[in-house]
């Protein structure tokens, strides 16, 4: 019978390790996500600093990544927050689409963040349609068709991209709208 008792107790102190990396990926993805919705705002505003941030927030996902036996789902929900900001920023800081592997968080998170930053574009445009730079608006508006077309092929059951097809669906809406708002400025 002490065979069984010594078990019991290797089994808990798994589950007890089991749980302690449970709890920090949860911390490590809601920090995540603060992180990058900070960095996301303050690329919008221009500020300085936020290579910085966006290197805190790639230091952040990459811990997250290395927690095993993680909830998968909650990981990939933050690290596509991660995903959106980095590509947001190589959009406007670098005029460049990043690839998956640059921003290291494998294809799904990469996906779902590429559609999101489509959003984050669409008021890159309209920013820049306020101040009349119809070239900068345009260019933001080609980076996000080519985002969008180079996906358009993706599809998948929702198990497999959780949430891809109506992102595809919500992009095409922002793009159509810059597109119309660009026509609108051309001939206003």
């Amino acid at each position: 019978m002490a065979d069984i008792f010594t078990e019991m107790e290797r089994i808990d102190g798994r589950l007890k390790d089991l749980e302690a990396r449970l709890e920090e990926a949860e911390r490590l993805s809601r920090q995540l996500v603060r992180v990058c919705g900070i960095l996301i705002t303050n690329i919008h505003r221009k500020h300085d600093g936020t290579k910085q941030e966006l290197g805190n927030a790639k230091a952040l996902a990459e811990t997250l990544i290395r927690i095993g036996e993680a909830n998968e789902n909650m990981k990939l929900n933050s690290l596509q927050e991660y995903a959106e900001a980095f590509i947001f920023y190589a959009a406007i800081s670098e005029s460049r689409i990043p690839d998956s592997a640059e921003t290291g968080v494998g294809d799904r998170a990469y996906l779902l963040g590429m559609m999101d930053a489509i959003g984050e574009l669409k008021r890159e445009v309209f920013e820049s349609l306020s101040k009349n730079g119809v070239a900068e608006a345009r260019n933001y508006a080609n980076a996000m068709q080519d985002m969008y077309d180079a996906c358009a092929g993706i599809r998948y059951q929702e198990h497999v991209l959780p949430g891809f097809r109506r992102k595809q669906d919500v992009a095409r809406v922002l793009i159509e709208s810059c597109n119309a708002e660009l026509l609108h400025f051309a001939h206003g």
